[in-house]
This record gives C-alpha cells, sequence and structure tokens, in this order.
C-alpha cells in the first residue's frame, strides 16, 4: 500500500522513476481504473514480448506492427493478445504515449479490453534518441480439457466416457423416445 501511495505521488508530482516502463504501466492501469476496469497484472513474459518490438522498431527506426499469430498465443497459453505500438517521436515520456494511444480508438479499446487481464510494455531509444514503445494485452486461455475427457462441474472427477457418448440424445433426432437409446444398452435419464 505504501508503495501505491509512492508511485502516485510520483506520477502526480510530474517526477519519473528510474524505470519508464514502470510509469507506462502504471498510467495504463489509472486508465483503466478511469474507465472503471480491474487493472491489468503486469506479464514478465508480455513485458520482454513487448521491449524486444520495441528494441527492433529503435534499430529499425521504423514503426510496424508484430504479426500477431495463433502460434505466439498457443505457445504462451493466451486466448488473446492485443498490440499498441508508439514511435519513432521525440516525447518519449509515459504521459505522451499514453495520451497518443487514449486518443486513437482502437488503441484506447486495446488498453480497455476488459477480457484482457495481463500486461506488459517495453520501450526502446533509437540512435537519435527517439523513443519507439509497445504495450501487449493478453488474457490466459481457459484450461482445455482433452477430447476424451471432461471434468464433473465441482467434483474434480473426470468423466472418462467418449465425447460421442456423453449426451447420446443430442445425437438422436429430437423426437426420440429413448427407445434407440436403449437399444445401445444407454437409459435416457
Amino acid at each position: 500500500m505504501v508503495r501505491l501511495i509512492a508511485l502516485l505521488f510520483a506520477l502526480g508530482s510530474g517526477s519519473v522513476r528510474a524505470d519508464p516502463c514502470d510509469d507506462l504501466f502504471a498510467l495504463i492501469n489509472q486508465e483503466r481504473d478511469h474507465a472503471g476496469l480491474r487493472p491489468l497484472t503486469r506479464s514478465p513474459t508480455l513485458d520482454q514480448l513487448a521491449t524486444e518490438w520495441a528494441k527492433g522498431m529503435a534499430s529499425r527506426n521504423s514503426q510496424v506492427h508484430r504479426p500477431l499469430s495463433k502460434a505466439l498465443l498457443e505457445k504462451n497459453g493466451w486466448k488473446n493478445l492485443s498490440e499498441n505500438i508508439y514511435g519513432p517521436v521525440n516525447d518519449g515520456s509515459a504521459r505522451a504515449i499514453v495520451q497518443a494511444w487514449m486518443g486513437s480508438a482502437g488503441h484506447r479499446g486495446n488498453l480497455l479490453r476488459d477480457s484482457s487481464t495481463l500486461g506488459g510494455v517495453g520501450i526502446a531509444t533509437t540512435k537519435s534518441g527517439a523513443t519507439c514503445a509497445v504495450f501487449n494485452g493478453a488474457a490466459p486461455a481457459p484450461p482445455s480439457h482433452p477430447d476424451n475427457e471432461v471434468a464433473f462441474p465441482g467434483l474434480g472427477i473426470p468423466d472418462l466416457v467418449p465425447k460421442t457418448m456423453r449426451d447420446p440424445a443430442a445425437a438422436l433426432p429430437s423426437n426420440s423416445d429413448g427407445r434407440k437409446l436403449n437399444q445401445l444398452g444407454r437409459t435416457n435419464l
């Protein structure tokens, strides 16, 4: 709690923290709070992803989005992934970056996506001193069950009945009276 108060005081007084990524992330969560959303949890994986891309943009002195692929999602266990990029520009303050993103409907949507629960940021500088920044937001994918198993809700017991037999009535015409189920050795409960 003391750390949060110190952070808010530092941001309000205009002072800059040692790590500009901390300022950027705090301002993003401040915008989420103003919108009535839960704060993002800082993800080291997303920080690394954002930092690598910011460094790449800075080294090329260009602004280009990363190709977001299904493989990237699956590798990291995310159900969604968004990206905001900024730069290269001379004003690389956290406030300028967030203001630019909040001034664009698509970028604002990425920052305020309710389904995103994780976030990461990266900032890099070009040889000429311009700033490039990246925000990545994501949500973890729900746990998946193999096709042949499903857990009974709340019981933690695996259902080892093959998927095709879980709801036999669903595979039969809706006017089934259960006789076909009984011929298969199952009951229509």
